[in-house]
């Protein structure tokens, strides 16, 4: 099994919301930014977890929303949640690393800390499959020695990660892109507690 599908959604988001963390309200801003910066109608979000983020998805602009994880009980609590936003959401339990072949077509992808566990290589043929017009990651730098984990009460749930966790580079991220005819547009670093940032790579094909 994959150790995302033991880490239960409350362990996670209540890690990511930590002030010690603060993840998940800096990605929600930036995935506002992520849903409203392109003119597309069609949008996949991978790892898309408890959803975070879904509440920017203007209904009147996007036609199509997917979410895909590998942790069934994550999407079925973004279904849930996000239930508002009807046909426009569709979920897919998906493991990008073996079955990358199921992934639907968009003309926008965002990987928000999810090239981390998959690597450069399982990115690459994923963007090939959905074969999207623009790509929006958010990848963690780490500036200190420490884990890459922020320390909190949840640390001990994301033991099993080290096993599958790539350390991502902007550069050969960028590099990885221009190999598949993605070119960068813009890049935006987000200061983190910890000695921690995330950094925001866009790219158009």
């Amino acid at each position: 099994m994959n150790p995302w599908e033991n880490i239960s959604l409350s362990d996670y988001e209540n890690h990511m919301s930590l002030d010690s963390v603060k993840q998940l309200q800096a990605m929600n801003k930036l995935m506002q930014k992520q849903f409203e910066e392109y003119p597309v109608t069609t949008a996949i979000v991978f790892g898309i977890a408890g959803g975070n983020g879904l509440e920017h998805v203007n209904k009147r602009k996007y036609k199509k929303v997917y979410g895909i994880d590998i942790n069934e009980t994550y999407l079925n609590a973004v279904k849930e949640r996000y239930s508002k936003l009807g046909d426009i959401l569709e979920c897919y339990k998906i493991n990008v690393i073996n079955e990358s072949d199921k992934l639907p077509k968009a003309e926008l992808v965002i990987a928000n800390l999810f090239i981390e566990y998959v690597g450069y290589n399982v990115f690459k043929k994923a963007i090939l499959k959905s074969n999207p017009k623009y790509v929006s990651c958010i990848i963690q730098i780490n500036t200190d020695e420490e884990t890459w984990v922020s320390n909190s009460p949840y640390i001990h749930a994301f033991d099993g990660l080290d096993k599958i966790h790539h350390q991502i580079e902007e550069n050969a991220l960028i590099n990885t892109m221009n190999e598949i005819g993605y070119k960068l547009l813009k890049t935006e670093t987000y200061p983190l507690p910890n000695r921690k940032k995330l950094v925001m790579l866009d790219f158009e094909h």
